[in-house]
């Protein structure tokens, strides 16, 4: 009786297992990363050669690339309770989201972006945003991303993000701030603080309806020169108002001041 060689087994083995698993799907390829909580058509899943229409709970894979139209916005709920608010005419792809590691990575191929980014607390944790000139990487924040024609462009609303161009050089940008990518090759310009106008702008690109971002900087970043502004603004008027109209009556119908003097 012949035995068979113990390399021809272990050749056959290899052989059928190259089979059941090709070798150019990558493992991660499937896993879960969370999902569509929030959608304003168009909004897409590009997943493995085919375009997903994406609705509210569609789950968002490893892998996934998810595009918005020109009048599309999507929310995506990742499984770490991070929010990623896509703004229209966007794409950007989950690589990887490891809730239990908290290792995420996202690619933002062009567009606009809003993160609202759970604190990173587990060891080698991170939480990284790609696009082709530079990464933007964060502990927990409330932050934009803007990435078109080149320009990328990050506008800070709480916490603090480390942006860096491929080369390495980086500047930390704080709640307020706004600081920009204009190459790859050239260092980020030095953080800047943004102006109102920007915030608002930043805000309505990815503003997709609910209560998962507010659009406002938290109180504690106010000035007290804002503070006082915003009461003054406030009480002003409710003084003024009554005593410049304090002892005048309202002209009752057809009397005016050309033909009622008293009225005045």
């Amino acid at each position: 009786m012949k035995t068979r060689s113990p390399l021809l087994i272990a050749m056959t083995f290899l052989t059928c297992l190259s089979i059941l698993v090709p070798p150019d799907v990558p493992a991660q390829v499937g896993m879960r990363a969370g999902q569509i909580s929030r959608a304003i058509p168009e909004v897409a899943i590009a997943r493995g050669g085919q375009n997903l229409n994406a609705v509210v709970k569609t789950l968002v894979d490893w892998g996934d690339v998810v595009k918005t139209g020109d009048g599309g916005r999507a929310r995506v709920a990742l499984d770490d309770g991070s929010v990623l608010n896509v703004g229209s005419s966007s794409s950007l792809t989950v690589t990887q989201h490891n809730a239990a590691a908290q290792q995420t990575q996202i690619e933002l191929t062009y567009g606009r972006v809003r993160s609202q980014v759970v604190k990173q607390s587990k060891p080698m944790a991170k939480f990284e945003i790609h696009t082709s000139v530079g990464v933007a990487g964060v502990v927990g924040t409330d932050f934009f991303l803007g990435y078109m024609n080149g320009l990328f462009q990050i506008i800070v609303y709480d916490g603090h993000v480390r942006f860096c161009n491929l080369d390495g050089a980086c500047v930390d940008v704080l709640a307020g701030q706004i600081a920009t990518i204009r190459d790859g090759h050239q260092a980020p310009e030095q953080p800047t603080q943004a102006t109102p106008s920007e915030l608002t702008d930043a805000t309505n690109a990815t503003s997709v309806g609910g209560s998962a971002l507010t659009g406002t900087l938290p109180a504690h970043h106010l000035t007290a020169l804002q503070i006082v502004a915003v009461a003054v603004s406030v009480a002003v008027p409710a003084v003024v108002i009554p005593v410049a109209t304090r002892g005048k009556r309202p002209p009752a119908p057809g009397n005016t001041c050309q033909t009622n003097p008293s009225f005045c």
